[in-house]
């Protein structure tokens, strides 16, 4: 086992290095600033920051006047970021966290690093199909009686195997599903560990599990835990909810204590500023016929010292008001350390609050990074690994993740839709760290035993489900959507009663490199879309989606759409950026068109095509060159679409 784990770490090693160089190349480190710093102790301090790439156990470069030195964040909370130091921080000066973008990368091969035989590494090993996986049948013990034969063969699949496919094709009931093997693992006694690529997904399956009717008991409890922050509500299970929860009255007066020592320090930056104006005052007097020495007045000593205090002390000689003042300072300052120790105690009683519940729980979800990152997550140990949209994962932190449960592994994706993003167009790299988990572990996933394929689509309009199985799924689809409210969608504008169309731009178009030079963009064809986008909205439509695959195009439609002020009820994006959403409408706008050649990024990518294609519910709108995509996957899609619809349409003009 040892030898086949260094194989296995040494490949991921090479692949990750290889990935660094092509993002080093390619980016730089950003920077966040750091303001009103706090010293908890044990070099340990906590600052206000606001940026969405702060993550926890992220190692990163703090930069002061001072010179820089490495620090760890250790917690992310609100608008605040804890820093465990490597030495003191001077919080009366300028500091800037600087985040290099391959710092995950750094850290994975830090993780890979520290794998050994306290690690569940079989079950890694079993998940890259190294060792052959254990079935044992068994009777289900939750209540799945909701699901459809497919989603409930998913379910028993998962409960019989060590090893797990869960294969969700769009609008398949993939989260429905995965909320039932949760509760059947639950119901066994396992211990589980959920992990995706994206909080986006985790937040789904998050919201489905809320309405279950064991999950607020779950969460009060803490047995049921998310790590890692989110914009969407996270139902009281983020972990620091947990602890404000658990903490009650007490996290409220440490907040208090907080502000008192915030204050605390700005009056003694105030009282020492009137100390060196007395002093100036009081200096030797450098001639006989200098002006009388000026005491401070009540008003100015009121800051410092209350309302009564501040009377008695305007009436004293420069001298002793210096004396008096300087005398208030140290008590201020023996006030500010009994605070200060007073916050570091509960910091330390939160985080060790943190790393009980943790161990304790009976389900953690976080992001596959996390599961890496977290000092939290130091030393656990699951039953059952869920990698959720682990098609999108690169492969050493899933390998890593298997390597921290010791029963089994359930992999949740489609291997039809988007898969790792690797920047490096390295073979080695793109082998070793960028191929789907289904492509290396089940390349035939239609013909294997490890393979729960969902089947029955609740998502969209029979034509356009159709125009997917058939281009994507081997016509093994079946259509159930709700039929009213698909055919509602459709018989809106544009193109009423119309749920696929084709909208040929006819040579009308040009496309052309975007300024950067790295993507493209057809002004033409963002008129139209923009256009068509407009009419979905006169029609009623409240959900509606612009899809393009180029990020200079999806900007020139954004800025349309703002002229045309629906901005803020149309999405417009990447194909990359709308996996796993849906919306009512969808307007796909292709932009390829002459004189540039036809791109790969559309013509050679099937899983982006369908991603594209997959994410509407009622209404599909296709803008394309259709003659200039004479060949390849699109042209095929493009006649699909057409026979689909039996409707295409054809231009007039274009800007």
């Amino acid at each position: 086992m040892s030898e086949l784990l260094a194989k296995f770490v040494a490949a991921f090693k090479r692949g990750i290095e290889g990935e660094i160089k092509a993002v080093q190349s390619a980016s730089t480190t950003s920077e966040v600033g750091l303001a009103n710093g706090e010293d908890l102790g044990a070099l340990r301090y906590t600052f206000e920051a606001t940026n969405d790439k702060l993550t926890v156990g992220t190692a990163c470069t703090l930069r002061a006047p001072r010179g820089e030195q490495r620090v760890t964040i250790e917690r992310v909370d609100a608008a605040r970021v804890t820093l465990a130091a490597t030495q003191a921080i001077d919080l009366a000066a300028p500091a800037t966290l600087l985040l290099a973008p391959w710092f995950l990368y750094d850290r994975m091969l830090q993780a890979l690093d520290g794998l050994g035989e306290s690690h569940a590494v079989d079950n890694a090993l079993a998940l890259f199909g190294k060792h052959p996986p254990r079935h044992t049948p068994s009777e289900l013990r939750a209540d799945h009686s909701a699901l459809d034969p497919s989603q409930r063969a998913a379910v028993q699949l998962c409960g019989d195997s060590s090893l797990a496919f869960i294969w969700g094709p769009p609008g398949t009931g993939k989260t429905v599903t995965l909320t039932n093997v949760i509760e059947e693992l639950l119901a066994r006694g396992k211990r589980i560990l959920l992990a995706s690529t994206t909080n986006a997904a985790i937040d789904q399956v998050l919201a489905k599990l809320a309405k279950r009717p064991w999950f607020a008991a779950s969460v009060e409890a803490g047995t049921t835990l998310r790590l890692g922050r989110s914009e969407a509500d996270t139902h009281g299970a983020e972990l620091g909810d947990i602890v404000r929860r658990l903490r009650g009255t007490y996290r409220g007066s440490l907040e208090r204590l907080r502000a008192r020592i915030a204050e605390v320090a700005q009056i003694v930056t105030y009282a020492r500023s009137l100390c060196d104006e007395l002093e100036r005052v009081i200096a030797p007097q450098q001639t006989l016929f200098a002006e009388p020495r000026q005491a401070l007045r009540a008003g100015a000593l009121a800051r410092v010292f209350a309302p009564g205090h501040a009377d008695v002390v305007a009436r004293l000689e420069p001298y002793a008001q210096l004396r008096v003042i300087e005398l208030r300072i140290e008590r201020l300052e023996r006030i500010r350390v009994l605070a200060k120790a007073q916050v570091s105690i509960a910091a330390a009683a939160d985080r060790d609050l943190e790393a009980r519940l943790v161990r304790d729980a009976s389900l953690v979800m976080c992001t596959l990074t996390n599961a890496y990152l977290s000092p939290l997550m130091t030393g656990q140990r699951f039953d059952v690994l869920i990698a959720e949209e682990a098609g999108m994962a690169t492969l050493p932190p899933l390998f890593y993740a298997a390597c921290l449960c010791t029963e089994s592994a359930i992999v949740v994706g489609d291997p039809r839709q988007l898969p790792p993003i690797v920047q490096s167009d390295d073979d080695l790299v793109r082998r070793s760290i960028g191929r789907n988990i289904f492509d290396v572990a089940v390349p035939d996933p239609e013909h294997s035993d490890r393979v729960a394929m969902l089947r029955v689509q609740y998502r969209m309009h029979p034509a356009i489900g159709s125009l997917v199985g058939q281009l994507f799924y081997g016509g093994r689809l079946v259509h159930a959507a709700d039929p009213t409210a698909t055919t509602a969608i459709a018989a809106r504008a544009p193109f009423a009663g119309q749920p696929i169309v084709v909208v040929d731009t006819a040579g009308r178009t040009t496309c052309e490199r975007s300024e950067k030079g790295s993507s493209r963009v057809n002004r033409g064809s963002a008129v139209i879309t923009a256009d068509l986008a407009l009419e979905a909205v006169r029609a009623g439509s409240v959900s509606i989606a612009v899809i393009t695959p180029y990020a200079a195009h999806a900007a020139e439609v954004r800025k349309l759409l703002v002229q045309r002020r629906i901005s803020d009820q149309v999405e417009c994006s990447t194909i990359h950026r709308f996996q796993g959403r849906e919306c009512d409408v969808v307007i796909i706008d292709l932009v390829d068109a002459a004189p540039m050649r036809q791109s790969a990024l559309v013509g050679e990518t099937p899983n982006l095509l369908n991603v594209s294609i997959s994410r509407a519910r009622g209404k599909l709108v296709i803008v394309a060159d259709v003659a200039y995509f004479t060949s390849g996957l699109v042209a095929s899609l493009l006649a699909a679409a057409v026979a689909q619809s039996a409707h295409s349409v054809q231009i007039d003009s274009a800007p």
